[in-house]
């Protein structure tokens, strides 16, 4: 069935909780990209370092490197002979594979990682209806990666690994601890406005109800064609039932999903209706205010 027209009230305007998720998403992202190759580093080195130098310790030829320079799918096959020398299981090299898959989606496809946060309703419906193809954002990837770079680099002590020598985590240390720490904050803070989110979230549901009042009548409807022009304008019957609903104790917010209309005009309403009076407003005969024409845009 077709989903009826909605009119997000705030627009193009991202509430602060979207906007903080996706500072969140953005520094989690950086982070992971820089793990994630370094973790592939770290794997080829483990595998081709040991190997190289056991070659040059046993000139005999008796040492096969099992993943020399040049070969194809390196990681994959370091992987594999981390596996086979029980360094590793199967099932931790699987995770290893989707998380730097993981890093290739960031590069490759961020749109799809943001979708789901967009303001536009057709981005969240893709967002929401492609699930089986479109990523979804993964908020412990950089945690697992974490996880494995510990992993890995205690090796050289259960495994006698050569561990590779880099110096890209000196040179990206600043920017991760700022990183990591700015996550934190965020993730306090996306807390504390999911809380509120879901505080007005309950309240608005519960003034949207018109159940038992005088809006749930047929012209009386807040979203009925009779309140708006085609080009979204209030026409008096429109401009009354929006007075009539803060009347009743409605917020902006409520009013602009009942009105159909933009939480910028429902506050300047409210700003007009408390111009007028507020609630001790003088009275208007609904029935007395003009109706709205309609038009036909076509003839049969």
């Amino acid at each position: 069935m077709r989903k009826p027209h909605f009119l997000d009230p705030l627009g193009s305007l991202l509430p602060a909780l979207e906007r903080n998720m996706l500072k969140l998403r953005a520094m989690q992202m950086v982070l992971v990209m820089f793990y994630a190759e370094e973790l592939k580093r770290k794997v080829l080195g483990l595998v081709q370092n040991t190997e190289r130098l056991m070659a040059k310790l046993q000139p005999d030829g008796s040492v096969h490197e099992r993943v020399p320079k040049g070969t194809k799918n390196p990681v994959d096959k370091a992987l594999n002979a981390l596996v086979d020398d029980g360094a590793i299981t199967p099932d931790e090299k699987i995770e290893i594979v989707s998380l730097i898959d993981y890093r290739n989606d960031i590069g490759h496809r961020v749109h799809e990682l943001v979708a789901d946060l967009s303001t536009k309703r057709f981005a969240r419906d893709l967002s929401e209806f492609g699930a089986d193809r479109i990523k979804e954002f993964d908020y412990g990837a950089v945690e697992r990666l974490q996880h494995f770079h510990q992993r890995l680099g205690g090796l050289y002590r259960t495994h006698h690994y050569v561990m590779p020598l880099s110096g890209n985590g000196l040179m990206f240390s600043a920017a991760e601890q700022t990183f990591l720490s700015e996550i934190e904050r965020l993730k306090r803070k996306i807390s504390r406005l999911h809380a509120v989110r879901q505080a007005d979230v309950r309240a608005i549901n519960t003034e949207l109800s018109l159940a038992g009042t005088e809006f749930d009548s047929h012209e009386r409807y807040p979203a009925h064609p009779l309140h708006k022009y085609d080009d979204g304008r209030l026409t008096q019957r429109g401009a009354e039932i929006c007075y009539r609903l803060f009347d009743s104790g409605r917020s902006p917010m409520t009013v602009a999903h009942l009105m159909g209309i933009s939480l910028q005009a429902a506050r300047h309403r409210r700003k007009l209706w408390d111009a007028a009076g507020g609630k001790a407003r003088p009275k208007v005969d609904y029935e007395s205010l003009l109706h709205r024409k309609f038009y036909r845009k076509y003839d049969d």
